[in-house]
């Protein structure tokens, strides 16, 4: 690198790297809500069966089905503990996004609100811009829309 046309080359690559690295940046903080569940709708393809047809009977309009979110868990600093989520479809109804579980037979949902805390909570918490979950039971031609509300707590 004595020469003058090498460090000219390498300041511009250098240059080029922090410009996309900037632009990338400012493309993430600007990027708007709901934009990773259209990312997602646009992912996955959907299968007409009996879910889709309960679905769209209900007004939904069915996006993508089968995804898999995947996690890791860390304990005390031990290795990375590999898991995932599962819902079944991601569906839209007035411009609303909602994230659809099938109710299973050999899985059956608590109708308490503990229950269905400890069930549906995190899938809230991972896609907050969601109006909600729709629990579908195809068995019994049953929609159920669960939503979360913060209440103001005793203090």
């Amino acid at each position: 690198m004595d020469r003058f046309g090498d460090w000219l080359i390498m300041l511009t690559a250098a240059g080029l790297m922090v410009w996309w690295v900037i632009r990338r940046f400012d493309k993430w903080l600007h990027e708007p809500p709901g934009s990773r569940l259209r990312k997602l709708a646009q992912a996955g393809g959907v299968e007409q069966d009996e879910n889709v047809t309960l679905l769209e009977e209900h007004g939904f309009e069915v996006l993508s089905g089968k995804h898999r979110v995947p996690l890791g868990v860390v304990v005390d600093d031990g290795p990375v503990m590999p898991t995932r989520l599962y819902f079944d479809y991601l569906a839209c109804r007035e411009h609303k996004y909602f994230l659809v579980k099938l109710e299973r037979a050999r899985q059956p949902l608590d109708w308490t609100a503990s229950g269905l805390r400890e069930k549906l909570l995190p899938y809230a918490l991972l896609f907050p811009d969601c109006e909600g979950i729709v629990i579908a039971h195809t068995q019994e031609a049953q929609i159920k829309i669960v939503r979360f509300k913060v209440e103001a707590g005793e203090e």
